[in-house]
């Protein structure tokens, strides 16, 4: 029987247990990206998506960055240093988290669309004086028209600065520090580069399906790669020889505290490209949405009473004790070559957990994010679009089997309701194109995004009021309730737990 004093020292181990395993989601950071090129899509697009995970109450709003002209010897600030900045920035949609100057995915005007993975290589890490992936991102977006244009612009940035710092806001919710990887589209190609430190490897993805993780997926097949890649890797001791390199296992980094579970992370890379696999040929946009909201149902590993209480890494994740990040904002970039520009690229992106919300697509030159699309911050604000998304996605997760449900019976309705109306809007703006009347086409494609914007404005709102009404009800059935209890507490969210 343990002693007073063997009973304090085992709570403060429990609790240091509690603060490493939980406390620094460097354990646990996980997003995820795919792409299907031409011959995997049902129109012989393109198709890129990614689900950005991030702390709980993080917001990641959506933000529109026009256009612009830069000065001779004018600097960009990035998240922790500043870099000169280029003549001209394209266009770009970011979904941005709210402290950093870089995005978790994006999609620029020429159609090249991005998203990143945290990874973790035996190459040592630097602390706030690189650039953040989520900065190459960004500048990947705002400097380059081809998607293997923009992976070398991220490459000579890598090359020239470094990469990462604190990828977590400071004090708010621990630390965490990776390195990087990408898929890179564009209308006409996709690209993978993988990163570790200052050295990389790229693969074109030729045909079918690709998908990455929190995970190295580069092998020994790639088309171009850092110089000194092998040799490094020799000169270290990570491999015998050239013929026995192996990118992803030798310069993976799969024993440090500092990394995930790797089982972990391959099932999900597993799962992204095995459902884009079954598919293959028929994948289309609303196949991509599907896809970002499961939770391994139907599999070994699924979710015994709801996606909130599940304690693998899921490609649509709810945060918990135990897996510590969410889904915080999803996009499927549709990239299609034959179109004008104005129809060329949709952006179509969703607030929060997938599985709770919905999807709405936004196009460029000339039509318009709604400006508070993004607001918002890691403290509750009613005002915030982010914040009517994510609010329903912790309504729901109280008691996850009873109100999802009923929550994807308004979204599902919403989403087949935009796109049976995208295809009569799209050919009314493509004739207008045609006619030389870009500024009528902008207007009514501006319109389209309007009426999706409004009745889902009005959806939100409904539900935001609804759905603790509801819970009165079915009761809460949520295992974590402490948990959650805690954060909305610090961060201001009305949840009806006490």
């Amino acid at each position: 029987m343990l002693s007073k004093r063997g009973k304090t020292l085992s709570g403060l181990l429990s609790l240091a247990l509690l603060i490493v395993f939980v406390g620094f989601p460097g354990l646990a950071s996980p997003c995820d990206t795919w792409v299907a090129v031409q011959d995997a899509t049902s129109d012989g697009s393109i198709i890129l998506t990614k689900n950005s995970d991030r702390p709980p109450m993080e917001a990641q709003p959506l933000v529109h960055i026009p256009r612009a002209s830069h000065a001779a010897g004018e600097q960009v600030k990035c998240t922790y240093i500043q870099i000169p900045q280029i003549p001209v920035t394209y266009e770009h949609f970011g979904s941005k988290i709210w402290w950093t100057f870089g995005y978790e995915h994006g999609m620029n005007e020429y159609g090249v669309a991005i998203g990143n993975e945290a990874v973790w290589s035996k190459e040592p890490y630097q602390w706030g004086d690189g650039l953040l992936g989520m900065d190459l991102l960004r500048l990947g977006l705002e400097r380059s028209k081809t998607a293997y244009e923009s992976m070398h612009v991220i490459i000579g940035l890598l090359e020239k600065y470094g990469q990462s710092g604190d990828c977590e806001y400071p004090g708010e919710w621990g630390k965490a520090n990776y390195h990087n990887t990408f898929i890179i589209a564009d209308p006409k190609e996709a690209w993978v580069l993988e990163t570790a430190g200052r050295y990389w490897v790229a693969k074109k993805v030729k045909n079918g399906v690709w998908s990455i993780s929190n995970i190295y997926s580069i092998e020994s097949d790639w088309d171009e790669a850092h110089p000194n890649l092998v040799q490094h890797a020799i000169d270290m001791g990570w491999t015998k020889s050239a013929a026995d390199f192996n990118f992803a296992r030798d310069y993976g980094d799969y024993w440090k505290k500092e990394s995930p579970d790797p089982g972990a992370m391959q099932i999900r890379r597993n799962e992204s490209f095995t459902l884009c696999q079954g598919s293959s040929g028929k994948i289309d946009p609303a196949a991509m949405m599907k896809f970002t909201r499961n939770h391994h149902e139907g599999t070994v590993v699924g979710p015994r009473w709801g996606a909130s209480e599940t304690f693998w890494a899921t490609l649509c994740l709810h945060d918990n004790p135990k897996s510590g990040y969410h889904s915080a904002a999803s996009e499927v970039c549709h990239l299609r070559a034959w179109m004008p520009p104005l129809l060329r690229q949709v952006y179509w992106a969703s607030f929060s957990n997938p599985c709770d919300n919905v999807f709405k697509p936004f196009y460029f030159h000339g039509p318009k994010v709604p400006a508070n699309y993004g607001e918002g911050t890691s403290t509750y604000s009613a005002d915030s679009p982010w914040w009517w998304a994510n609010r329903v996605k912790l309504l729901c997760d109280l008691n996850y089997q009873a109100l999802n449900p009923a929550v994807r019976g308004v979204f599902d309705e919403t989403e087949k309701w935009i796109l049976q109306r995208q295809s009569p809007y799209e050919s009314q703006a493509l004739d207008l194109v045609k006619k030389d009347q870009q500024g009528a086409a902008v207007a009514l494609l501006q319109k389209y995004i309007d009426e999706n914007c409004s009745r889902i404005e009005k959806e939100y709102k409904m539900l935001n009021e609804v759905l603790p009404v509801q819970l009165e009800t079915v009761g809460i059935k949520y295992v974590f309730t402490d948990y959650l209890k805690d954060w909305s507490s610090k961060k201001g969210v009305p949840l009806p737990i006490q």
